[in-house]
């Protein structure tokens, strides 16, 4: 990912979504209402370093199997 964008973060929304489609241990409806959560609290984000970091932590949680949750 080339860093903060419009289209990075609805690809990375997209993604987390997908990837929880494949939950087995957590229930799949409470993981999509915390996804839309922390995205809406990241949606009031103003400086670049701030939408920079909030983006590397959900590239990370994806990457590392959903922090666990698979």
């Amino acid at each position: 990912m080339g860093g903060w964008s419009r289209g990075a973060v609805l690809e990375l929304y997209r993604a987390l979504l997908r990837a929880g489609r494949h939950l087995q241990y957590t229930d799949r409806n409470y993981y999509r209402r915390v996804i839309a959560r922390e995205f809406r609290h990241c949606q009031s984000l103003s400086e670049p370093q701030e939408k920079e970091e909030a983006l590397k932590r959900g590239q990370f949680f994806l990457n590392s199997s959903l922090g666990g949750l698979v």
